[in-house]
């Protein structure tokens, strides 16, 4: 982005020299800084939600393992019960 603006600048003959590289350099690397400080976050927060929904989903193992030697428990009473 910073060559080509620096290029359309030149052409368009607003800079001179390396004056015209100056501006389109530095939103270059804000634009970067910037850029990564939102893949920095989007990756942490995925993270985040991932080790969230691991927890949500041995959780719901647990429940499910609970209810199901529950039913076979009922299932014992009832069979001795016939």
């Amino acid at each position: 982005m910073a060559v080509a603006s620096a290029a359309i600048q030149q052409s368009a003959g607003i800079g001179t020299g390396s004056s015209a590289l100056i501006v389109p350099l530095f939103s270059a690397l804000i634009g970067g800084a910037m850029s990564y400080a939102v893949l920095r976050t989007t990756v942490s927060r995925m993270e985040r939600d991932v080790r969230d929904i691991r927890r949500d989903m041995s959780e719901m193992y647990s429940l499910l393992r609970q209810a199901l030697t529950q039913i076979a428990h009922l299932e014992g009473r009832v069979g001795r019960s016939e």
